[in-house]
């Protein structure tokens, strides 16, 4: 009976909103991105600082240094959609722009029925391809964000 005491975890596939907020994108509406295929990577978050490093001494001792930086990249996989939704769009749009604002990009997704969410601030665009041609499918964009810092909050499914 063990695989009864054992912990397990419910997600639904491709049951996740992403919400971009920019004052240079859509009037500074929230905007919903679509464009994710249910198959592979959709997102993936990368600090940008290591949160330890050990510092190697002449004797054989270490020093270890850490901090609590916050900032990193989202990397999104997407393909082109039509419409404000369409990441590509919005990220081509705010690196046309110059922009000297940032904006916000929250990841809500329910797993064991609660509802998470994850908002990056100060976001910016890193990198964005403006053409990739495929064969028999949809291309992936990988559109890569720099971020600030994030904060994480749950609601219960109840």
């Amino acid at each position: 009976m063990p695989a009864a005491t054992a912990n397990h975890t419910v997600i639904s596939a491709g049951q996740f909103t992403v919400t971009l907020t920019h004052s240079l994108y859509n009037d500074g509406t929230p905007t919903t991105i679509g464009g994710f295929k249910l198959e592979g990577q959709m997102v993936q978050e990368q600090q940008a600082v290591e949160s330890s490093k050990i510092v190697p001494l002449a004797n054989g001792g270490t020093i270890t240094i850490t901090n609590n930086n916050d900032s990193g990249t989202l990397t999104f996989a997407v393909t082109k959609q039509t419409g404000l939704q369409d990441m590509v769009k919005a990220a081509l749009a705010l690196r046309r722009a110059g922009d000297s604002v940032g904006g916000t990009i929250a990841i809500t997704q329910e797993i064991n029925g609660k509802s998470e969410t994850e908002t990056y601030y100060k976001a910016t665009v890193k990198s964005v391809p403006k053409q990739l041609i495929q064969g028999n499918d949809a291309p992936d964009y990988q559109v890569v964000w720099n971020y600030a810092y994030s904060l994480t909050t749950e609601q219960s499914g109840d």
